[in-house]
């Protein structure tokens, strides 16, 4: 895991420039299987939107203080997939609002449930003809 000082840091640099309710760090550092060349995975959410561009440079500024590369990822811009794994396996190292956290949980998590289910259709009909393409 992220030393404290430098969870600290993150923290603080990110509630200055996009003022999050939540920060987790997901990934091999918080699963606790990163090795030394790892970087550093987090995510957040905010209500400030920020454009890639900006959302890279303030990725480097932490990399630069954290001294390894920083993916840096906007919840609210992933796709469901995405947002479902880092709820699943991400651990929350800043919340402001448990309950907007809660709601933002519980709307990824159905969606996530909402896309399987459409997606067994697909799944199950591929079973049954034993081909993706159509024949």
């Amino acid at each position: 895991m992220i030393p404290q000082n430098m969870v600290t840091f993150i923290i603080e640099k990110l509630k200055e420039t996009v003022n999050p309710y939540w920060i987790i760090v997901f990934g091999s550092t918080a699963e606790n299987r990163e090795r030394e060349d790892s970087d550093i995975d987090i995510a957040y959410a905010s209500d400030i939107m920020l454009g890639n561009y900006e959302r890279f440079l303030l990725a480097q500024e932490l990399a630069n203080i954290v001294h390894k590369e920083v993916d840096l990822v906007d919840l609210s811009e992933a796709s469901t997939i995405f947002q479902a794994q880092i709820i699943h396996k991400g651990k929350t190292i800043y919340c402001s609002d448990e309950e907007r956290k809660i709601v933002f949980e519980m709307k990824a998590l159905k969606m996530y449930a909402r896309l399987n289910e459409e997606r067994q259709v697909i799944f199950d009909d591929i079973k049954k003809r034993g081909t993706i393409y159509e024949e």
